[in-house]
């Protein structure tokens, strides 16, 4: 049997786990920007038992993700209805910011100049109003061909009602031009809304040959066994669907740390909890309520990508988020970030201060602490480049590392709090899972900022997406656009709908327990939530719309979506076995900024509760546990807590 490997690639570091039988195996190791196999691939070969054994990879990445955010798509072609060329430009009215007096749109993904249009329509139902004629499908070759595109997308008015339109177009652009991908909107997106899935159809199609590229290296170097990608509603996409429609794993990086969320999350009974996953370049924030939920209303880069996706909240504000003073001589922090190369200065290749460097510069990480020495600091070029910026404030270097550090944890709390309190939630209800290399330095002043009820570090917090993307199970989706009501016709003629599509779904080959679900709104509304299909559906909806939106009308509901999914369930995560020695016993640290002595455990001896001041190090990841807080080893990870405790003094292990 294949030995199951997941490898998540991140901006500054790429992780590697081995589930097996005998255990978890993790390797860590810089990540290769310019080009992202090489890392993957060095990572693999150190996990590998032999050169030549059997490997089931899933990978999540974030190739295509950094593809539209950088604006390095391939150059593609769109093909709509004539005179619907500036729809994708036109897009919805919406401002993002009600008060910039300037407000800038997303630049759409396909130039006008690369936008073709085709003399058909089709209306709302389906019906032919203008017919596909040969020589409209022959111009559109034509004029596609002379653009010399890498790439092609189709968005046609209403396909989703009938996409025999758009399938004819597809079949004919494959033929003229074998070596291109095509997406046909339909088939990725057959949903209401044309802005929506023409945009999807055109990212899926532009970042095709970049994922594809990618993947074909890993492939071609792997050696014996299969490369998988997850798909962003969680789940291993099939090797064919991957390759037709790369989007739907757009975010399968944050979708792996999410599903490894719900199970610590399980296992330690907490309902609700909110995961924090804080790494070299960005912090992504997720609601986790039991199953990972999903939703359809993502976007990237300002564009709509109303793919199911787990829903996860970005911030540019991760361990190599570069510190500076702005025009107006305030301190700020990020987006920008040093990345794995040159890193933060700390890593011995660049100049400029970082979160990382912060954390160097106040002893909260040694000379040793990352990869157990394996990745050496150099402490004095993280003093150096602290130094400089508090000389450019006018400050002293330890007050200048704090507001580093201050400001990080602001940029984290805003991004907690519209997943938690932007949606009627108390945030001291909602305990945070915090993962990623940084995410144990940040988790308590978080906890202790917005009134969380605790925290977790979980397993391998350094490596705990790549550990999401081993435990992970199969899927396959398949859709349906529809729009009924839900009166007694409309659920008759739902419940058929419901099942051809799950026969459509056991025909590909599907395995695993099968479900479906809705997207159902008030009629006329332009969002929907995605709901399982069940004879409560009116009353499951009012109550969810209820909780999310915080009212309800009394105006008809329809469903515009029906989408079956089989999945087998994922691996279980295996509890961590605490160690038996009697008492854990704690090297020293100074600071060296200021020679405050820091009490450091390593969590491998942790078997006890250990009140604040301490930090706890491990290979992946450093934990810091502050006056006022204390923490606790389980099986499930590190649970930290406020404590009110005065029996036994702060700083000794209790």
């Amino acid at each position: 049997m294949a030995a199951r490997i997941g490898i998540d690639t991140g901006g500054t570091f790429t992780d590697i786990v081995r589930w097996s039988a005998r255990g978890l195996q993790v390797h860590k190791l810089p990540s290769t920007p310019a080009d992202p196999s090489q890392a993957v691939l060095a990572g693999l070969q150190a996990v590998r038992r032999t050169p030549d054994e059997p490997v089931d990879v899933v990978h999540g990445t974030t190739v295509g993700l950094n593809a539209v955010l950088t604006g390095n798509l391939a150059r593609t072609v769109f093909v709509t209805n004539r005179g619907c060329e500036d729809l994708i430009e036109i897009g919805r009215q919406e401002r993002s910011d009600l008060y910039a007096l300037a407000p800038s749109r997303p630049v759409p993904p396909v130039p006008r100049k690369l936008r073709v249009g085709v003399d058909c329509r089709r209306g709302p139902g389906g019906s032919i109003d203008r017919p596909l004629t040969a020589r409209s499908v022959a111009q559109v070759v034509e004029a596609v061909r002379r653009l010399r595109p890498r790439a092609i997308a189709i968005g046609l008015l209403h396909s989703p009602s009938d996409p025999t339109d758009e399938h004819r177009l597809a079949a004919a652009l494959r033929r003229a031009l074998p070596t291109v991908p095509v997406t046909a909107s339909a088939d990725l997106l057959p949903a209401l809304g044309e802005y929506e899935r023409f945009t999807a159809a055109i990212l899926n199609a532009a970042i095709g040959p970049v994922v594809g590229s990618y993947t074909e290296r890993l492939v071609q170097h792997l050696g014996p066994g299969r490369l998988r990608l997850l798909r962003s509603s969680l789940g291993i996409l099939p090797p064919a669907e991957a390759a037709a429609f790369p989007a739907r794993a757009m975010f399968s990086g944050p979708a792996g740390g999410v599903l490894a969320t719900s199970q610590v999350a399980k296992a330690l009974g907490m309902r609700r909890v909110a995961a924090f996953d804080m790494g070299g370049t960005s912090a992504d924030v997720c609601l986790v309520e039991g199953n990972a939920t999903v939703h359809d209303q993502g976007t990237i880069g300002g564009l709509p990508l109303p793919l199911p996706t787990v829903p996860v909240h970005t911030v540019g504000c991760g361990g190599g988020s570069i510190a500076f003073v702005d025009g107006g001589g305030a301190l700020r922090v990020g987006p920008r970030s040093a990345g794995a190369v040159p890193g933060p200065a700390c890593y011995g290749q660049g100049d400029e201060p970082t979160v990382t460097d912060a954390h160097v510069a106040l002893g909260h990480l040694g000379a040793e602490t990352l990869l157990a020495g394996a990745f050496p600091i150099d402490v004095d070029a993280a003093v150096r480049a602290i130094e400089r910026l508090g000389r450019r404030l006018g400050l002293g270097a330890a007050a200048a590392a704090r507001g580093i550090l201050t400001i990080a944890d602001a940029t984290m709390a805003r991004a907690i709090l519209v997943i938690t309190a932007e949606r009627a939630i108390d945030p001291a209800e909602v305990p945070l899972v915090a993962y990623g290399g940084a995410g144990g330095l940040h988790a308590a002043g978080l906890m202790l900022q917005l009134g969380l009820p605790s925290a977790v570090m979980p397993p391998l917090p350094g490596a705990f997406s790549a550990l999401g993307l081993a435990l992970a199970g199969e899927s396959t989706e398949c859709s349906e656009a529809v729009r009924l009501g839900l009166d007694a016709n409309g659920w008759r003629t739902l419940q058929a709908a419901r099942q051809r599509l799950l026969e459509r779904t056991r025909s590909t080959g599907a395995t695993g327990r099968l479900r479906i679900e809705g997207l159902v709104r008030y009629r006329g509304q332009g969002a929907a939530l995605r709901l399982p299909l069940s004879k409560g559906l009116a009353a499951q909806f009012q109550r969810e719309h209820q909780r999310r939106y915080g009212f309800t009308t009394s105006a008809p509901l329809e469903v515009v979506l029906l989408t079956a999914r089989a999945e087998t369930p994922p691996r279980r995560l295996p509890p961590q076995p605490l160690p038996t020695a009697r008492q854990p016993v704690p090297s020293w640290r100074r600071s060296p900024l200021d020679n405050t002595r820091h009490r450091v455990y390593a969590r491998a001896d942790l078997n006890r509760r250990v009140l604040g001041p301490a930090i706890v190090e491990e290979p992946t990841a450093t934990t810091l546990v502050p006056a006022g807080c204390a923490v606790t080893p389980t099986p499930w990870g590190l649970l930290l807590q406020r404590t009110t405790d005065g029996s036994r003094r702060p700083g000794r292990p209790s």
